[in-house]
């Protein structure tokens, strides 16, 4: 189970620090009033509310007054796989071993 299903969180941004390469948020906190762009939707967040969704880095805008809580993304979705180079009769290959989340050339 991830942890955005448990409300496990170990990071917490501001709109300042907001890291969407490296950190996946799954929820809004509102220190103040404030409109938020969510998504894609326009937000207004009371004071004190959470919000438990993942945010797309895409269409959300973060804002002065939100904090952004969520925590790393994790190492081995950040790694390339498949072909890294050659070409039709001297390939290289790629891939991930899933227990250790290295790559490794097979």
């Amino acid at each position: 189970m991830g942890t955005y299903l448990t409300g496990t969180y170990s990071v917490l941004h501001t709109d300042a620090t907001a890291d969407f390469d490296n950190f996946v948020y799954d929820a809004v906190y509102f220190s103040t009033a404030t409109v938020m762009t969510i998504n894609g939707i326009v937000v207004t967040g009371a004071l004190g509310e959470t919000l438990e969704l993942t945010l797309d880095g895409n269409t959300s805008t973060p804002v002065t007054g939100v904090l952004l809580l969520g925590n790393p993304i994790a190492p081995q979705t950040k790694v390339q796989t498949g072909l890294i180079s050659g070409d039709s009769h001297n390939e290289v290959w790629q891939f991930v071993d899933i227990k250790t989340g290295l790559p490794t050339n097979g």
